[in-house]
């Protein structure tokens, strides 16, 4: 699987795709910390929610790469196309690694904090930011024309999950009955984003890191799922 990972990321660099989001990543980081002192916590939890947003796009893009014809080339090449898959998820996965690292340290080696941050927090920082790229990145995979055929339809679908998962405390009041249990379908991530405030409830905080970690699981055995229904009747 190591030789896919760096073909995947060999043609993903070659192919310019990441230029978009990786530049609204970094404008975006440095313009939410124009003003400071910031708290620790609350910034971390706004900056987890631009890079939930920044790997959806990204992982799109990433799957995208390769044209219909030359991933069928590489299937063959994998001999397996769950393995295939696999490694494209992992190789994702190592972005959102590198922008949970990039989001998280950067805050503490400019100063930009009104406090030294404790390892606590630089913990909840780097895993509340990883948490949320890996279940954008397992969304993001099921809205891909691995899926969906029409560009139009992934990314509509996409941008629909993305708005709803993150205003979905906003919006639950405002649904009548039983229609505000639909939100389960959704990534708790304005529960996230909300818990990341001093003081930190560690207990509740948990919980929702398992529901997330579980959540993206599902998605997985999902998207494996709908492909090979796809396949079959393709």
């Amino acid at each position: 699987m190591r030789s896919l990972m760096i073909y995947h990321l060999i043609s993903y660099i070659k192919s310019y795709n990441y230029v978009a989001p990786m530049s609204f990543f970094i404008i975006i980081l440095v313009v939410n910390y124009a003003i400071y002192p910031n708290p620790v916590l609350a910034s971390y939890g706004v900056t987890s929610i631009y890079l939930y947003i920044i790997a959806a796009w990204i992982t799109v893009r990433f799957f995208h790469t390769e044209d219909p014809v030359q991933q069928q080339i590489t299937m063959l090449h994998a001999k397996n196309e769950m393995r295939y898959f696999c490694s494209k998820y992992v190789t994702a996965s190592s972005f959102v690694v590198l922008l949970a690292l990039i989001s998280t340290s950067y805050p503490i080696v400019f100063g930009m904090f009104s406090k030294n941050p404790t390892v606590l927090e630089v913990t909840v920082g780097f895993f509340t930011h990883f948490l949320l790229g890996l279940v954008a990145v397992t969304v993001s995979v099921l809205f891909s024309r691995i899926i969906l055929v029409k560009k139009i339809n992934s990314w509509l679908g996409l941008s629909l999950v993305l708005v709803i998962s993150i205003v979905s405390l906003g919006v639950e009041p405002l649904l009548p009955g039983y229609w505000k249990y639909i939100l389960i379908v959704f990534p708790p991530v304005s529960e996230l984003a909300l818990l990341m405030n001093d003081p930190l409830d560690s207990t509740r905080l948990l919980l929702i890191y398992l529901w997330i970690f579980l959540y993206a699981v599902v998605m997985v055995g999902l998207f494996a799922i709908l492909y090979r229904h796809k396949k079959k009747f393709s």
